[in-house]
Formats: structure tokens, C-alpha cells, sequence
């Protein structure tokens, strides 16, 4: 297979017996790597680098982990970031998700266990793209058009790009238009887990999902208070 079409990881590690190792159990997953030793590095090889998704320590030297996090968040809507940390507390968690993480895996853990949610995380997000033809998935509302393959929105001459998970979850929304989707079950379709964590991610893309909705007013996701979620187009009946 050529190393090109694997899928990119950056894993920022400063300790580089577990950075070999992480190395040596991805490569041997199908994956091709790059180490980048602090958080410096990291920012200076994902600026000239593609990447498919980002392994982040967070207790780094020269730039702590959610601090470039935080920048590469900023710089990129779009690319996963996994953190990688000894940090078990809540409250640390919380701030991984809030800057944009898709999952906060603590020390110590089972690589076998981050082999499979990095496949997960690619598959949800569509960054790496099959070698095959992909069936378009293409949804009308009004004007509005919402293209899940290509992951974008199109209402009144404007395009607006979605993150991978944004793209799935709105197609969920779609697909059961007025009727009530339940935290849960939108957490496991879209995560596959229900945990505080995952809940705290949902509210986050449920906030992203209502920013690039609110072109069209007509759209709207309701609160059902105590219970989830409602798709609701004003203009459909």
C-alpha cells in the first residue's frame, strides 16, 4: 500500500519511549506517523504538514498540550484531536472538550483500545476519503441545499463548510425531522458511547450546528426540555 494514502497522525509526545510505542502500534494498525517532541514542534509540523488527526500530551514542554489545542482549533475547524493525558480530572476533561477535542483518553491505556476510537473518530469525521466512489447524499430543505458527503451548506450564495461529525449529526436531524431525538440516542449513534463527556460534546455541536443553521431562519433545533432534541422547519407544513 502506498504510505501516501495512509492516514497522517501527528502524535505529540514528549516522552519518546510511549511515542515510539504509539508509533510502532499505529504503524502496525495501518496508519504512517510523525513525532513532534513539544508543543512547539507540534504547531511548526502541522502548519507545513497534512494531517488526519492529532494525538495531543497534555503536560508538554515549551507549550502545554490544550494550549496548542486550543491554537490548532483555531487554525483548523476541522482536523480530530485526541488528548493523551495522566490528567483525570473533570475539570481538565471539560476544558479538552471545550476547545474542540473528540476524545480525552487517560493515562495509562490499552493501545488497542486507541487503535480502534482513532478508526472510529476517521470514520465519523470523513478525514481520510476511501479509494472508492462515494454515493452522494445530498438533502433539499427550501432553498437551502445540505451536501453530507461533501460536508456543506449552500442558502443564498453562501457556502458554509461542516466538520465531519456536524455532517452526521445534522443528517440524523434531517432524517427524523420533527420528531424527538433523545440525548442518548444521539450520543451513541454519533459517539457510540453515553457518558458525561460525550453529553458535554453533543451541547457543543448542537451550538456549532445552530451558528451555521441560523442563514436560514426557518430552521431551528429545539430544546425539549429534560428529554433531547427537535429538527423543526417552520416552512414544511
Amino acid at each position: 500500500m502506498n504510505l501516501e494514502k495512509l492516514p497522517h497522525i501527528l502524535i505529540a509526545e514528549d516522552d519518546a519511549t510511549l511515542a515510539n510505542l504509539l508509533r510502532e502500534n499505529l504503524k502496525l494498525s495501518g496508519f504512517a506517523t510523525s513525532i513532534a517532541k513539544d508543543g512547539l514542534e507540534t504547531l511548526e509540523m502541522f502548519r507545513v504538514e497534512k494531517f488526519d488527526l492529532v494525538l495531543l500530551d497534555v503536560n508538554m514542554p515549551r507549550k502545554n498540550g490544550f494550549e496548542v489545542g486550543r491554537i490548532i482549533r483555531e487554525e483548523n475547524e476541522f482536523v480530530p484531536i485526541v488528548f493523551l493525558t495522566a490528567n483525570s480530572k473533570d475539570e481538565d476533561k471539560l476544558r479538552g472538550f471545550d476547545i474542540g477535542a473528540d476524545e480525552y483518553i487517560t493515562k495509562p491505556f490499552s493501545t488497542q483500545e486507541l487503535v480502534a476510537r482513532i478508526r472510529a473518530i476517521l470514520k465519523r469525521t470523513n478525514q481520510v476519503v476511501p479509494e472508492i466512489m462515494v454515493k452522494e447524499e445530498v438533502y433539499q430543505i427550501g432553498d437551502m441545499k445540505i451536501d453530507i458527503v461533501n460536508q456543506f451548506i449552500e442558502f443564498n450564495n453562501q457556502h458554509n463548510k461542516l466538520s465531519g461529525t456536524e455532517a452526521q449529526l445534522l443528517k440524523l436531524f434531517i432524517k427524523n425531522a420533527g420528531q424527538l431525538l433523545t440525548r442518548r440516542n444521539l450520543v451513541l449513534t454519533i459517539w457510540g458511547k453515553d457518558d458525561f463527556y460525550t453529553a458535554r460534546n453533543l451541547d457543543v455541536y448542537i451550538n456549532k450546528l445552530r451558528k451555521v443553521l441560523k442563514v436560514n431562519p426557518s430552521i431551528e433545533i429545539q430544546n425539549i426540555h429534560g428529554a433531547g432534541f427537535k429538527f423543526v422547519d417552520i416552512n414544511a407544513n
